[in-house]
């Protein structure tokens, strides 16, 4: 994507943004959850962009659940707020327009309803399978490689028209390597090459982002994947490999919640598997599964098939339950294998 084509694909959305932004709205910035790396460099992004080229508008990104550790390094991470934090700063949670970024706005939990509040709301992403949602502009493209890589073309748009400088290219950077796992994923297209070479020429230090921001685990989270991985099962013929993780696991080795980071690639990276799931009991009889895809097998939609709270890419999504884990594990191995012997077609089409 060049910013030609991303001005031709959203011109509407371009241009009501711009009207929007020269009112200096009460800017609300927001994620589903538990924000990732594309997520997180999204929403910082975004901020940099909007305070660059429109200082009078008031900009609050506000998430539901604080950042993880292996984020805090990044340049103005403390303008990421959760609730709590944001009420400290006696800042009424009104806003007149909301943005969202990576993700449906059925996971932003309290950030929900400010949300649904707002007088314009934007959705930016790159995952074309989510909820539903009556947004007043979409900016959606299932091409790119990751949302930061929306947003950086956005930003060298006249509506914008952002300096690049190491700040900006390291979150931008961030959500790169995240949603292509450092250029290897199938996303990864010579465009998204070409931008992270880009980005690197600010010389911030890209090392440094990629261990912290995606390498860098705990002795905790250590224990986690080996306990993990030991009780990995492989079912249908060996094409489907998971496991599960408990609260009681969490609390035995004393993990967070960040701690979980990776276990599933590790579960996807076994040889001979097509498709991989690790289940996640959330507590309150509430489930999340990941998945992972070789070949042709479409997550995404087999994510969204089973609940609507279910989506992705289609190698890389996941879904939410409001079950006990036992009942979301037998739910989803059974479809799984029916789907995987062709009597449920999940294919790409």
């Amino acid at each position: 994507m060049t910013p030609a084509e991303i001005t031709n694909k959203f011109s509407a959305e371009i241009a009501a943004l711009e009207a929007i932004l020269k009112k200096n709205p009460r800017v609300l910035i927001t994620a589903p959850g538990l924000a990732d790396g594309d997520s997180v460099g999204s929403q910082l992004a975004l901020r940099m962009m909007i305070q660059q080229k429109y200082p009078k508008c008031s900009v609050s990104i506000v998430n539901d659940e604080p950042l993880q550790d292996r984020y805090l390094f990044l340049p103005q991470v403390d303008s990421v707020l959760t609730p709590e934090k944001l009420d400290e700063k006696g800042v009424e949670p009104v806003f007149d327009l909301g943005i969202l970024v990576d993700g449906g706005i059925d996971r932003a939990g309290r950030v929900g309803p400010w949300f649904d509040a707002c007088e314009t709301t934007l959705f930016i992403d790159h995952h074309v399978v989510s909820a539903d949602y009556d947004y007043t502009l979409r900016m959606v493209d299932g091409n790119a490689s990751s949302t930061t890589e929306i947003i950086y073309y956005l930003s060298q748009l006249p509506l914008f028209s952002t300096e690049v400088d190491s700040d900006f290219a390291q979150v931008i950077y961030l959500g790169l390597i995240f949603d292509t796992g450092f250029f290897r994923h199938s996303n990864t297209s010579p465009e998204a090459m070409e931008l992270g070479a880009k980005l690197l020429r600010t010389g911030f230090d890209f090392t440094r982002v990629g261990e912290r921001g995606m390498l860098e685990r705990t002795y905790a989270s250590l224990q986690l994947l080996s306990d993990t991985l030991a009780r990995a099962t492989v079912s249908d013929d060996g094409k489907v490999i998971w496991s599960t993780l408990s609260q009681e696991k969490m609390k035995e080795h004393e993990a967070e919640i960040d701690d979980r980071e990776g276990i599933i690639d590790q579960l996807f990276l076994t040889h001979g598997i097509q498709v991989a799931a690790l289940f996640f009991d959330l507590g309150n009889n509430q489930t999340k599964v990941s998945l992972r895809s070789h070949g042709s097998f479409n997550v995404a939609k087999f994510a969204r098939s089973l609940t609507k709270h279910g989506g992705g890419h289609r190698k890389a999504a996941g879904a939410n339950f409001d079950v006990p884990m036992k009942q979301a594990v037998e739910l989803v191995l059974s479809r799984l294998s029916e789907s995987l012997s062709g009597k449920a077609s999940q294919s790409s089409t």
